[in-house]
């Protein structure tokens, strides 16, 4: 499907749709690489959305990237933001998804872009998860972040032994979103770049609780 130029599958909800999960990849992979998380984390009351970032990654055929600086500050950032604003948008006024009932999830550079854009849209969503990134222009956020993000929970998940993106990203955006307002956890594992299933079990729990799962 292509909505504004952003492109993605989808898993629809086995159940009554009761929440919508929006998966966004890391760098060089494509949003299909995550599309097991939906089987592993079972929970069939929701429906999956998994876009491919807009920018294609030079170094691998195939594959996406949502900013091209590895450290987030480029304006590969802006322009994800809109289109995943697009989107956002799609689901909550021509879908009539309640944008409670909407959670972004992301993992790498997808951790990154969930945060930048769940901070700043004009609408509550249901939750921010963000695994093994960090935030993007902190400096900016004051000014930048929407009132309604303020009551939207967080779970902010890292690796001790993350040789690709240091677990300190994290440990500084829970630090910098505590200071701006935000109600952000923060879970450190004994893991490197990757998800773990004991990460797994937490992510269940937490999309249970904030999206009124059974």
């Amino acid at each position: 499907m292509t909505m504004n130029q952003l492109e993605w599958q989808e898993i629809p909800s086995v159940h009554p749709e009761k929440g919508c999960v929006i998966t966004l990849h890391g760098r060089g992979t494509r949003g299909s690489d995550l599309m097991p998380l939906a089987d592993e984390l079972d929970l069939p009351n929701l429906r999956w959305i998994f876009p491919d970032a807009p920018f294609p990654f030079p170094d691998l055929l195939g594959g996406f990237m949502w900013y091209g600086s590895r450290t987030g500050n480029s304006n590969g950032i802006l322009n994800s933001r809109k289109l995943l604003f697009d989107l956002l948008d799609h689901l909550i006024d021509t879908e009539g998804v309640s944008p409670e009932n909407i959670a972004l999830l992301g993992f790498s550079q997808g951790a990154v872009m969930s945060l930048d854009v769940g901070l700043r849209y004009p609408k509550k969503m249901g939750a921010l998860i963000a695994l093994s990134g960090f935030l993007a222009a902190p400096e900016k956020l004051g000014k930048e972040k929407s009132v309604e993000s303020l009551s939207v929970p967080i779970l902010l998940a890292h690796g001790t032994k993350d040789e690709v993106v240091s677990v300190d990203g994290s440990r500084e955006a829970q630090k910098t979103l505590l200071e701006e307002g935000y109600a952000a956890e923060l879970t450190e594992y004994a893991m490197g770049h990757q998800i773990v299933p004991e990460e797994m079990t937490h992510i269940r729990e937490y999309l249970q609780s904030y999206l009124g799962l059974p």
